[in-house]
């Protein structure tokens, strides 16, 4: 398991090593999601946030409204100069989800999106915990391409998605919470969209970890497919996505 988690980490420092694309391919997070999760984690003014996987700040940035004092934690290069660069209010740290560089129970809430698929769950849960203060808040969520949309499904298929994707999309990880020292686990869904034109969208497909370090002709082969699907889509598109959130508690020490 170990093993595998560690490549799952050096796949995705390598697919994400584009920052300045991720940052201009990729979506926000629905407004009535960041809201559920502001108010079921109960974030406020004074708290202290975690975004652990924080990537370009994405999330981070939509966080800034609601609280000053926000720690970010990255491991990819690319991403972190971003972050900083549109950010300079967050304090942002070399570290990963097994590895995060601060000291026990100094934390109010740990947000992780778009990331955590990408962790060495168990471990990262126990990490995740130990900065938590107790009865610390944990939230988790996920942009997914909504694939009920026949176009999108199409998209995912030229995109290779369905043998490529590193977690089964729709997945429920309440279990996979559950497994920690976490409790009161919640799920929600949210409906989302992202205004794109065609190169957008390329931009948006070369973004995905898996194909961003694909070999030239195979990633070629993989774009000329991509094209012919959105080629048929009118110049401006709007891009569905159902937003899976979760927010738990930590169980006091």
């Amino acid at each position: 398991m170990a093993i595998l988690a560690e490549h799952q980490h050096e796949h995705a420092t390598s697919g994400f090593a584009d920052g300045e694309r991720y940052q201009l391919a990729r979506p926000d997070y629905p407004k009535d999601a960041v809201e559920f999760l502001v108010e079921s984690l109960g974030i406020e003014e004074d708290a202290h946030i975690l975004d652990l996987g924080a990537g370009t700040g994405i999330f981070t940035g939509q966080l800034i409204p609601y609280c000053a004092k926000i720690t970010a934690v990255e491991p990819t290069p690319g991403m972190r100069d971003v972050l900083s660069q549109r950010l300079p209010s967050v304090n942002v740290l070399a570290g990963r989800d097994v590895a995060i560089p601060l000291d026990s129970a100094t934390v109010d809430c740990v947000v992780v999106a778009q990331a955590f698929h990408w962790f060495d769950a168990q471990v990262a849960l126990e990490e995740i915990h130990r900065v938590l203060v107790d009865g610390g808040r944990l939230g988790v969520l996920w942009n997914e391409r909504d694939e009920s949309v026949s176009w999108v499904a199409d998209l995912g298929e030229a995109m290779r998605w369905p043998t490529n994707q590193p977690y089964d999309v729709g997945q429920d990880f309440t279990p996979v919470l559950a497994s920690g020292p976490f409790i009161n686990i919640e799920r929600r869904k949210f409906s989302h969209y992202q205004i794109l034109d065609h190169e957008l969208l390329l931009q948006r497909v070369l973004s995905t970890s898996y194909i961003a370090v694909m070999k030239d002709e195979e990633q070629q082969l993989l774009l000329r497919d991509v094209r012919r699907v959105v080629d048929a889509l009118p110049e401006t598109i709007e891009l569905p996505y159902v937003t899976d959130v979760y927010r738990a508690t930590a169980i006091v020490r």
